[in-house]
């Protein structure tokens, strides 16, 4: 699917590591807003590959709604593309928005259950399992003392269940999302989580990725990002 980016994947994950659940507070602190800086680099096939770019969260409700949106501007062998993302999580639905498309693919936790990324849907020890996830050791990250976590190729600093940083390896392509700004507790407003004005779509009726049958359907990944989550999807399906 077009829409389905690294963050996406990010979020789905932090957000089954506390349970896409209404009923469920997903971080231990009601409301904030995190700014990020993004950077990736790396040489695939001998084309040199980089990119940088800005991200923001905005949460309340211990994290139950949350907002995140990144601009990243990506520089291939002399060749620039401007991508822009945003996603939400709203007590227990997730929203990727396609800005080519302007549309909004809404996902339930029924949704996930019934799609390739049905893992995604599972609950905290079973999602850490289902990935070989385990936590590797305690960092101090400005000023916050974080949970580090490994999961297969990605590395996760949790504050209180928040990402604060973040390294993916990815087919010689290195990622890193790292917090510059951090305001913890703070009032946050309905327009602060404001998804743009374009049609909701159910992501129900739609064909999730598969491997090589649907891999057309996926442009906007990387060839790295592609054959990872092809390598994702063969551990979920052998777990």
């Amino acid at each position: 699917m077009k829409h389905f980016k690294l963050w996406a994947v990010l979020l789905i994950t932090i957000a089954s590591i506390t349970t896409l659940s209404a009923e469920t507070k997903r971080y231990e602190i009601k409301s904030g807003v995190i700014e990020y800086t993004i950077t990736h680099s790396g040489n695939v096939m001998g084309m040199n590959i980089n990119g940088k770019g800005i991200a923001k969260t905005v949460f309340k409700e211990w994290g139950n709604i949350e907002l995140h949106s990144e601009e990243v501007e990506s520089n291939t062998m002399g060749m620039k593309k401007r991508e822009q993302q945003l996603t939400k999580v709203d007590n227990g639905k997730f929203f990727v928005v396609d800005f080519e498309e302007r549309v909004i693919y809404e996902y339930t936790p029924e949704t996930l259950k019934n799609s390739e990324y049905q893992n995604f849907a599972k609950t905290g020890n079973e999602m850490l399992e289902s990935m070989n996830g385990k936590k590797i050791g305690e960092e101090n990250f400005m000023g916050y003392p974080c949970e580090v976590w490994q999961m297969m190729q990605v590395k996760l600093w949790l504050y209180k269940g928040i990402m604060l940083k973040s390294e993916a390896d990815m087919m010689g392509i290195k990622h890193t999302t790292t917090a510059t700004k951090i305001n913890l507790d703070v009032s946050i407003s309905k327009d602060d989580l404001k998804l743009p004005n374009f049609p909701i779509k159910s992501a129900s009726g739609l064909m999730m990725y598969n491997g090589d049958e649907n891999e057309n359907e996926v442009p906007q990944l990387t060839p790295e990002q592609i054959e990872q989550m092809q390598e994702m999807m063969k551990n979920f399906s052998t777990k």
